[in-house]
């Protein structure tokens, strides 16, 4: 039988005095008892997963340059905390032994090694399972910033609103994380790459093309192909023509046009270098289909799928992909909806078309990661003025979630009295979040305790700094769709 750790609660663990920590335990609080691995039920917890989960940790730790031991807790702080919190509230968690300046401190001055913690994530992704994939997703969010005068880089970004009509933009630092969905079902994601898209960083799709070209770099070349989703903010005769390492499906605006090859030369003239038109929105243009399967799903019914291959751009004759079209009969609480049309760029189709569609819609993964990213961890809750600071923030909270992931193994699950029990394999970021102040009793800290050094000298006699320069937000031509 699986051995796993006793949550411990959070009141718990903020009444306990830190000291250096790592070493000086108590044995017994509260009725739990400690042993040699921590807080457990009288048993050893696996120590392979607790190995791999220190290992993690201490790469971690050395990828971090300035301020490495305040950047350091900071994680362990985020990881702890029962809610949200502002940059120094993050200071009153136990495992930040340090006054409440460093939080500030360490992200203004701090450092880390991005190739490096790129390396770590890549030498942590899980491997598929028998006859599966990897399936990487691609989105971008927002970190609003619109009273931030101070702050430069700021671009105006779209932000839907509540209610009707939900249009509206706002002053945000524009992100776009690569991560991988290791699951069929759930809500986790594991980040392999975050950047932030500056106002000279190019359009999203010159960013995915520069992201997934990176990551597959980083891999071994024995991995397997990747499968990455894209939604229609992404241009894909540009996809096309980088001739990624990897397979792409990319949603379509509803009102595309594309060509199809041109038929063979007649022998007179200039060749063609299209064909017939091919309109998403009229189906009199479709034709046959060169590939069709259907099948009968419990919540949309019948589910057909259709594929048409070798098409292009106008502009793009030299970039083929074959376009997809999903139709179902009826959504869990709608009516009819409208076909769903993809984009499949890279190498052959899979031997069942459905797959296409069934690796879209995980897709949606990413937009749970996002809100529990802000909503509980707190990400856009700080309000750094300078871009680096926010950047290494984020790539702070994408080392959150991989500790997550690998403590979900070991933790057991902290519910609250409404929620229904999960087993192991189906615990969430938040309820293992829950439960790591108990882990982390075992799991200790590279982190150096803080050395009192007296107080600072302050500014030099006659120093005045001015008022903080002020920034214009950039406005960014509108991208064309998918």
């Amino acid at each position: 039988m699986r051995e796993v750790l006793l949550p411990v609660t959070h009141s718990f663990f903020t009444a306990i005095k830190l000291g250096d920590w790592t070493k000086q335990w108590p044995r017994s609080i509260g009725g739990f008892r400690f042993g040699s691995e921590g807080a457990t039920l009288g048993v050893m917890t696996d120590p392979k997963l607790l190995a791999r989960l220190r290992s993690f940790r201490q790469e971690l730790y050395d990828d971090l340059g300035l301020r490495q031991d305040s950047l350091f807790e900071l994680v362990d702080a985020v990881l702890t905390a029962p809610e949200r919190r502002t940059l120094v509230r993050l200071s009153l968690c136990p495992c930040f032994r340090r006054r409440w300046p460093s939080t500030c401190d360490a992200l203004a001055d701090g450092t880390l090694d991005v190739g490096g913690l790129r390396a770590l994530f890549q030498a942590h992704v899980p491997l598929p399972g028998p006859g599966e994939r990897p399936l990487w997703a691609l989105d971008g969010t927002h970190w609003p910033r619109p009273a931030a005068a101070t702050s430069p880089a700021r671009t105006w970004e779209h932000r839907p609103l509540p209610g009707k009509p939900q249009q509206g933009v706002v002053p945000a630092w524009a992100y776009h994380w690569l991560v991988q969905v290791p699951e069929v079902a759930g809500s986790w994601v594991l980040p392999l790459d975050v950047q932030r898209r500056g106002p000279t960083a190019g359009t999203p799709t010159q960013m995915a093309i520069r992201q997934i070209a990176q990551a597959r770099a980083g891999q071994a070349p024995q991995a397997l192909r990747p499968v990455v989703a894209l939604d229609s903010a992404h241009d894909v005769a540009q996809l096309a023509q980088a001739h990624l390492d990897a397979d792409l499906v990319v949603r379509l605006a509803k009102n595309r046009v594309f060509r199809r090859a041109p038929g063979p030369y007649s022998g007179r003239g200039r060749p063609h270098k299209h064909g017939s038109v091919f309109k998403l929105k009229d189906a009199r243009t479709h034709g046959r289909p060169d590939r069709s399967a259907s099948l009968e799903h419990p919540a949309y019914g019948m589910v057909t799928v259709d594929a048409w291959t070798e098409l292009h751009v106008q502009d793009a004759a030299n970039a083929p992909f074959t376009v997809v079209r999903v139709q179902v009969e009826h959504l869990p609480r709608h009516g009819r909806p409208s076909p769903l049309w993809l984009a499949w760029i890279g190498g052959e189709l899979p031997n069942d078309l459905h797959q296409v569609w069934r690796w879209y819609l995980r897709r949606f993964t990413v937009e749970h990661a996002f809100r529990f990213a802000k909503q509980s961890l707190g990400w856009t809750t700080v309000r750094p003025r300078h871009p680096a600071a926010a950047d290494r923030w984020t790539w702070l909270l994408a080392a959150v979630f991989w500790q997550l992931w690998l403590a979900r193994p070991v933790v057991a699950d902290q519910r609250l009295p409404w929620e229904r029990p999960r087993p192991p394999e189906r615990l969430t970021p938040g309820r293992v979040q829950r439960a790591f102040g108990g882990l982390l009793v075992t799991l200790g800290t590279p982190a150096q305790a803080p050395q009192p050094r007296g107080k600072a000298p302050g500014r030099r006699p006659g120093q005045r700094p001015g008022p903080a320069p002020r920034f214009v937000v950039v406005r960014r031509p509108r991208p064309n769709a998918a």
